[in-house]
């Protein structure tokens, strides 16, 4: 919780429509009492969508729903790759973004719309051998949150794309000493 960063309500607010949806109302009334009883309240009805939070609310958010209703790694990189189906501000980006090179190169711009931290750059995109790498730069709070991005990411490459067929593996992470996390996301 001592990590500086700021994120979009939108964010937690994609986390609460996913626990809605696993877990029902219950399950996220469950998550807001954890998070009151952890001295972070936190009210979903509240959030507004384009105001700055502390990501370290964000990252609570998932870590609590973990313990709460035992998930697993499954859990956590579906709830990154269902991120971007109930984002509006994903959702209207997207909208403007109709080739995966015009998607690649303003990967840096969709991170500044999110974060006030940190950095998401666009490596390398190959289309004859079809893979893109991404890094995140910047960005340490907890490895369950490599998961979760991990399925956000190929969410957006299958939106882009418009396939399913599609893998992502994160290749370099901070919580394994690498300088940054990147993702290599293949495609057939």
């Amino acid at each position: 919780m001592q990590i500086k960063g700021n994120s979009r309500g939108e964010i937690m607010l994609t986390h609460s429509r996913y626990i809605r949806y696993k877990e029902g109302e219950e399950g996220l009334k469950a998550v807001e009492e954890k998070m009151k009883e952890l001295g972070y309240p936190i009210r979903f009805k509240k959030i507004n969508a384009l105001d700055w939070y502390p990501e370290a609310l964000s990252v609570l958010v998932i870590l609590v729903a973990r313990e709460i209703f035992e998930w697993n790694e499954s859990d956590i990189f579906n709830m990154g790759n269902t991120g971007p189906k109930y984002s509006l501000i994903t959702k209207m980006i997207m909208k403007y973004f109709f080739s995966l090179q015009k998607t690649f190169a303003e990967c840096p711009r969709f991170w500044q719309r999110h974060y006030d931290f940190g950095a998401l750059e666009p490596v390398d995109l190959n289309e004859k051998e079809k893979h893109i790498t991404i890094r995140v730069k910047g960005y340490k709070f907890h490895p369950i949150v490599c998961v979760y991005y991990r399925g956000y990411f190929l969410r957006i490459a299958q939106f882009v794309l418009g396939s399913e067929k599609l893998t992502i593996e994160e290749t370099k992470c901070m919580f394994r000493n690498d300088p940054y996390h990147e993702y290599l996301i293949k495609w057939v």
